[in-house]
């Protein structure tokens, strides 16, 4: 009888072993978690029987795993990471036992009610010594303005999911591990919402910090920015040097931090209104507004320009969007 057990009911997908002591066992938990989080090497640091369960799934823009396991330990090195198909961060809340991540030249360890991250883009260690029970945000790189492949300062973090933002955070995805697999496709997609929101908030505290590297710094700056711009991107006055006196910067160097991303000011908070627009335009819950109605809420005023930014961009008029969007089989 095979090791691994499958239940893809529902928004969540649950792959386990059953109770085996065998190699066999082991190296199905392997193909298991390589095929939950990409390439990885997975070795034992224990021996004895041994048992896994994830349970996996898209919620929105992330992808939530919680894990319960043995003893083991899990690796991307150098080549794996240059094979993986895509690259993800990973915020993590240990809900029981502890787990001694490194990447780089950093290394932490992080142990029940602490929340740790990580850079799959990099190689990696997660080592757990006794059984673990955590649950894994994964998210891409620009939900916190971050590039995959460059240093920052939530690679190997650990800290305290008992203040700040991090408390929500930690008991949002506590409740989540309780209930995801009930959860209907509309729902799970607003849990993904809050949990993205959440983890761009504790990110943002993390990132704070900035550090002693100019680099780190005006990376960390950049994110504070265009957090700044994004809750505000409905306000007609947003402009580049409404952001640059908000921040007490100069406006050049306000456009120095984005031409390090190859974009200016302007550009970003345009493409960033559009991208708000096309959401809209693709949103049941917004089918009552009018076109003109979903650019104004976004800061953009004319409707004509606006229809003609949106062609630029996707290539097709705001309303042909829509219509796309409502067609059977567009979602």
């Amino acid at each position: 009888m095979s090791a691994v057990q499958v239940d893809s009911r529902g928004p969540v997908r649950i792959l386990r072993t059953q109770d085996t002591g065998s190699h066999r066992g082991f190296q199905f938990w392997g193909e298991l978690v390589a095929e939950a989080c990409g390439p990885l090497r997975v070795y034992r640091t224990e021996p004895g029987s041994f048992q896994g369960a994830i349970a996996t799934g898209v919620f929105g823009n992330v992808q939530l795993a919680e894990v319960r396991a043995s003893a083991h330990a899990v690796e991307r090195t150098e080549l794996l990471a240059h094979q993986a198909a895509t690259a993800s961060l990973h915020l993590t809340c240990v809900l029981d036992g502890e787990v001694q991540v490194s990447q780089d030249e950093q290394s932490a360890t992080a142990r029940t009610g602490n929340l740790f991250c990580y850079d799959s883009s990099r190689p990696y260690t997660l080592r757990m010594q006794r059984p673990i029970h955590m649950v894994s945000v994964k998210f891409d790189h620009r939900l916190v303005d971050l590039q995959a492949g460059f240093k920052h300062p939530l690679r190997a973090a650990t800290w305290c999911g008992a203040k700040g933002a991090s408390v929500l955070l930690a008991g949002l995805l506590r409740s989540a591990t309780l209930h995801m697999a009930e959860l209907d496709r509309a729902v799970a997609d607003r849990l993904g919402d809050s949990v993205a929101c959440l983890v761009s908030a504790v990110c943002s505290e993390v990132l704070g910090g900035g550090g002693q590297d100019p680099a780190v710094a005006r990376q960390a700056l950049l994110h504070r920015v265009k957090t700044f711009a994004r809750a505000r991107l409905g306000e007609r006055e947003l402009s580049p040097r409404y952001l640059a006196r908000s921040h007490n910067i100069s406006l050049r160097y306000l456009q120095l931090l984005f031409q390090e991303e190859g974009t200016s000011p302007a550009l970003w908070i345009r493409g960033e209104r559009l991208r708000r627009c096309k959401e809209d335009l693709s949103d049941p819950r917004t089918a009552h507004l009018t076109v003109a109605d979903i650019a104004g809420r976004w800061g953009l005023d004319s409707a004509s320009h606006f229809s003609k930014l949106f062609r630029q961009r996707y290539g097709v008029t705001p309303r042909e969007w829509r219509r796309g969007q409502s067609q059977p089989g567009s979602a």
